[in-house]
C-alpha cells in the first residue's frame, strides 16, 4: 500500500505558540519546535503541526477537516467550548449511526468530533470485511 497512516495534521494559525499551546492542553502534552517557523504536538496517532499562515495557506475553514473520535460528544463539544472553541456545524446524527460536529478553533481552523455508535462501528467493520 502507498500511503501507509496518517502521520500529522498540518494547522496554519497567525499564532503558532498560542496554538501549539491550546492543543497542547487539550491532548494533555506538550509543545516541541522543529525551528521558528514550526511547532508541533504528539498525540497518542499522529502529530499536529502549526505552521504561520501564509498566501498560498490562509487557514480557515475552507479545507480539509480532522475527525477525532470522542466517548461523549456533548461533554467534548462543551470541554473545548469552555476554551474557546466555536460550534461550527451539526452535531448531527450521520445516516451509520454516529454523532458528529465540527468546532472552530480559537485561530480559525476546524476541528471535527465524532462519537461512534454500535452500529456505525458495525457498519464500518462490514465496510472493511
Amino acid at each position: 500500500m502507498l500511503l501507509k497512516q496518517l502521520e500529522s495534521v498540518l494547522l496554519f494559525v497567525s499564532d503558532i505558540e498560542e496554538a501549539a499551546t491550546w492543543y497542547a492542553e487539550i491532548f494533555e502534552t506538550k509543545v516541541h519546535h522543529e525551528n521558528g517557523h514550526y511547532a508541533f504536538i504528539k498525540t497518542t496517532t499522529c502529530l499536529i503541526g502549526f505552521h504561520p499562515l501564509d498566501h498560498k495557506c490562509p487557514g480557515g475553514p475552507g479545507g480539509a477537516c480532522t475527525y477525532w473520535e470522542v466517548a461523549d460528544l456533548d461533554a467534548a463539544i462543551s470541554a473545548l467550548q469552555r476554551k474557546g472553541a466555536a460550534l461550527y456545524r451539526g452535531p448531527i446524527t450521520t445516516s451509520l449511526g454516529a454523532r458528529a460536529a465540527m468546532l472552530l478553533d480559537p485561530f480559525g481552523c476546524t476541528l471535527g468530533l465524532n462519537q461512534a455508535s454500535a452500529q456505525s462501528l458495525d457498519a464500518i467493520n462490514d465496510l472493511m470485511a
